[in-house]
């Protein structure tokens, strides 16, 4: 086969696997996407799920924020656990992806999951995100931070937040990965009992 036959046949298979991914990703935002749970959340080194079923925000166990707010430095970190649900009739997937989530429109953490997912038409799985995330700027805002702490201490039994999570999926070519032009968005409540 000559050189430029070949390069033909490369151009169209590559054009072949964008087709496949594009429709992958359509799919993808056709998907259902839900926080199952959240779980391992540690805020400046002190267990949130402890506080949370204790029921108790303390000096002892937010010692950590304290220090943290002084060197403007609050580490968050944690597993979340997100359901995504195909109900179409195509496959739903993507390489990878970068996220962002969000909290009354503030950026709590942005990260890349690494990772293959496929969904298969009607089927679910769950795909574990990992934060970690200095959380500073969100607590700074004394509102943000009573919140915060009147949903661990669960003062008020009904407390939910809302969660906006943003995935922006890449698409590979060859070696190369280009991310998507937008985001894919979606909002979520999260309750006390997802961290029981």
């Amino acid at each position: 086969m000559n050189k430029f036959l070949m390069a033909l046949f490369l151009t169209v298979l590559a054009a072949c696997g964008i087709n496949q991914q594009a429709k992958q990703i359509k799919a993808l935002e056709q998907c259902k996407f839900e926080v199952k749970r959240v779980d391992s959340i540690f805020l400046a080194g002190a267990n949130v799920m402890n506080m949370v079923r204790s029921g108790s925000v303390n000096v002892s166990n937010m010692g950590g924020v304290a220090m943290g707010m002084l060197r403007k430095e609050v580490p968050l970190k944690g597993i979340l656990h997100l359901k995504i649900t195909n109900p179409t009739s195509n496959m739903a997937g993507i390489n990878q992806f970068q996220y962002q989530l969000l909290m009354k429109d503030r950026q709590l953490a942005t990260g890349l999951v690494n990772q293959e997912v496929k969904v298969n038409p009607g089927e679910s799985i769950e795909v574990p995100v990992l934060i970690d995330a200095n959380i500073y700027g969100l607590l700074s805002n004394g509102s943000v931070l009573q919140e915060v702490v009147d949903f661990v201490s669960g003062n008020n039994p009904k407390q939910e937040s809302l969660l906006t999570i943003k995935l922006k999926p890449t698409i590979a070519i060859g070696n190369k990965t280009i991310n998507y032009p937008g985001w894919i968005t979606f909002n979520r409540k999260v309750t006390r009992d997802m961290l029981l």
